[in-house]
């Protein structure tokens, strides 16, 4: 007589984000960059699901030609690993657990979209690069996956923030009922190996609008909608012996931060070196905050946005050279000219918050037709402002005018 196959009793680490996969939700959604290990996570918990109860288990895809394309690897992968291969049958279409009767099948979506809607008493449904999924794919899964306690699992790599689910569960306002929504990125992962380390370092040293979407999950917005794009890049350096400096301010308001700026030009390069950045810094901290972010500030003046001549004339009596900028007409776009004529922008690795505004700062794009306009978003441009405050002066005198620049071609370089 032929002995009954034994449930599997395992012991196994799993971080807190990954236990959220065992709880009844009907989305799951786990998004993330590279090396973050949320593919295997899943498959890990859809395996583990699959040892306590019988369960149907549809892995689609969006675009999948052959079996080769699907996540069927991955899982065969992780059964071995979890020590589980004497408890399930893999053939070439299907994955099935021998004591609980569970099923994985694999399935693509672009071309077979209805025949989903034939498959009866899915309970788990797994989207993986769910960034690809199209939005009438999305409407035939919902309906499709109805058995009460059925749920909806998805993996995916931003891309664009218009994408499916990225529209649906994270750009949203509100969840949809009955979500878990998780970010994951490689620090979640304890088994993130270094030889991608290596290689996240280097893409961060040369593109690090690439390695925010490639390594933390972001969607890839370096697009020429950005006003500095392609002009600047992060590198740690040492300051020159007797170089000169330039300081700017900007002073913060409600909800905008106080941001300044210490920079110099070495080479025809602009080097920002640091930033000093606070929301709800009061002006009778601000000098005190200032002298501890920006080094040498005694010695130097500072130069400040001119439409709070009594923020100035406080931080005088306190002792520090502080002058207001001229501004005017167009000394915005000036000031983008100007940064812009450089051979290149090199902002320090510590100057986060610089970066961040290199990254976003943008052009406006038209809704209807989707073109960039010669229009700034006033949005994510304190540190940029400060910047441009620092640098006023070099700028007349180099004559820089922005009379001069054809700005709806700088909007699309």
């Amino acid at each position: 007589m032929q002995r009954k196959a034994k449930r599997p009793v395992l012991r196994i680490d799993i971080p807190e984000w990954q236990m959220q996969l065992f709880k009844p939700y009907r989305y799951k959604v786990i998004y993330g960059g590279r090396g973050s290990g949320k593919s295997y996570a899943v498959a890990d918990a859809l395996i583990l699901t699959t040892c306590s109860k019988k369960c149907l288990i549809v892995c689609g895809r969006e675009f999948q030609k052959s079996i080769k394309d699907s996540v069927h690897s991955l899982i065969s992968g992780r059964i071995e690993a979890l020590g589980l291969a004497q408890f399930f049958q893999i053939t070439r279409d299907e994955i099935r657990n021998k004591v609980s009767k569970s099923k994985f099948i694999f399935k693509g979506l672009h071309h077979n979209i209805d025949s989903i809607k034939s498959i009866a008493g899915i309970t788990h449904f797994w989207i993986e690069e769910a960034d690809t999924l199209s939005r009438q794919s999305w409407q035939v899964i919902k309906p499709t996956v109805r058995d009460d306690g059925s749920e909806i699992w998805a993996t995916l790599n931003p891309k664009n923030k218009t994408d499916t689910l990225y529209d649906e569960f994270i750009e949203c306002q509100e969840l949809p009922n009955n979500s878990y929504v998780e970010k994951v990125n490689w620090q979640d992962n304890p088994y993130f190996p270094q030889v991608l380390m290596d290689e996240k370092e280097h893409c961060k040293k040369k593109d690090y609008g690439l390695y925010r979407h490639i390594w933390e999950g972001e969607c890839l917005e370096h697009s020429d909608a950005q006003v500095f794009k392609g002009v600047w890049k992060i590198q740690k350096f040492e300051e020159p012996k007797n170089v000169h400096k330039y300081y700017g301010l900007d002073f913060g308001f409600s909800q905008d931060p106080t941001a300044a700026i210490v920079c110099y030009v070495y080479d025809n390069k602009l080097y920002i070196s640091h930033e000093a950045v606070k929301v709800k810094l009061e002006i009778d901290d601000t000098f005190d905050f200032l002298k501890r972010k920006l080094p040498d500030l005694k010695k130097h003046t500072i130069y400040a946005d001119n439409a709070r001549p009594e923020s100035i004339s406080f931080m005088k009596r306190r002792g520090l050279s502080i002058r207001p900028v001229q501004k005017g007409k167009g000394s915005i776009e000036d000031g983008i000219a100007y940064i812009r004529s450089f051979d290149q922008v090199i902002i320090h690795e510590r100057c986060s918050h610089t970066i961040n505004e290199f990254l976003n700062y943008s052009y406006k794009e038209d809704p209807r037709s989707g073109d960039i306009t010669n229009i700034l978003i006033d949005k994510d441009n304190h540190c940029i402002d400060a910047l441009r405050y620092a640098l006023e002066r070099s700028m007349k005198r180099r004559g820089c005018n922005y009379e001069n620049w054809d700005m709806e071609s700088l909007a699309t370089v």
